[in-house]
């Protein structure tokens, strides 16, 4: 790791080290080494968050070579008590085969526990896992009800995945207009989309079909916005929920 990477990385581990740890009887650092120190400490504490981040350091390299087993114990230390962040970065090594045996098996266990408890991002991985076969049955009506739940989480790529299954009939029925209407979406978001899709999707549709899949699209985003209104209304209080 550079100079430059190692001080923007002691300005991260400081900001973050009083959210870190509650109530632990462990000093607040003030040198970059004190940091690595203070996680280390932490996090054998037991505190997840401080757990979860001493996994970042290890993985990252951030004081040394990068130890992926080691992050792994940590993660999985973090994940076991329910921490969410760790349980997408143990899904990941495990999908990955960093730092742990590659098994997907276990990459949608840890995804499926990390979307049961709301996370968006947990959800969309576990879309392409039941989408594709991966460590699980091949079973695409759950995948898209997963991707549709990470799209209404704010993951941009469900809106993609969603547009392609349905143009193609990929395990369900086609339907052109709900294509249409995810590829609209799509983007909205500022998906990429090959101008040659829409038009050719667009072409075998009915001026009808469009327009309904214009609606669609339509009262799909004033919905989202309305949810995150409420969702703002409501006072975050720093959920990992829609991660």
């Amino acid at each position: 790791m550079t100079r430059a990477a190692r001080i923007a990385a002691l300005f991260f581990l400081l900001a973050l080290a009083p959210m870190a740890v509650t109530g632990a009887e462990v000093p607040v650092p003030k040198t970059y080494g004190n940091a690595m120190r203070w996680y280390q400490r932490a996090a054998e504490a037991g505190q997840p968050r401080a757990q979860f981040y001493y996994g970042v350091i290890l993985e990252q390299g951030v004081h040394g070579a990068p130890d992926l087993a080691a992050a792994a114990r940590w993660y999985r230390a973090a994940a076991d008590q329910g921490y969410l962040e760790a349980q997408l970065r143990l899904a990941a090594l495990y999908r990955q085969g960093r730092g742990v045996p590659l098994d997907l098996a276990e990459a949608a266990r840890w995804y499926g526990r990390a979307a049961d408890a709301g996370s968006a991002m947990a959800r969309y991985n576990l879309a392409q896992m039941y989408e594709r076969g991966l460590g699980v049955d091949r079973v695409p009506a759950r995948a898209v009800a997963l991707y549709e739940q990470a799209a209404e989480g704010g993951i941009a790529a469900a809106r993609a995945a969603l547009a392609a299954i349905y143009a193609q009939g990929a395990g369900v029925e086609r339907d052109p207009v709900r294509a249409m209407m995810w590829l609209r979406l799509a983007q909205s978001a500022g998906i990429a989309i090959d101008p040659g899709l829409t038009s050719a999707l667009a072409a075998e549709m009915s001026e009808a079909q469009r327009t309904e899949a214009a609606d669609l699209a339509r009262t799909w985003l004033e919905r989202a916005a309305e949810r995150s209104a409420a969702g703002a209304a409501g006072g975050d209080t720093g959920s990992q929920g829609s991660r």
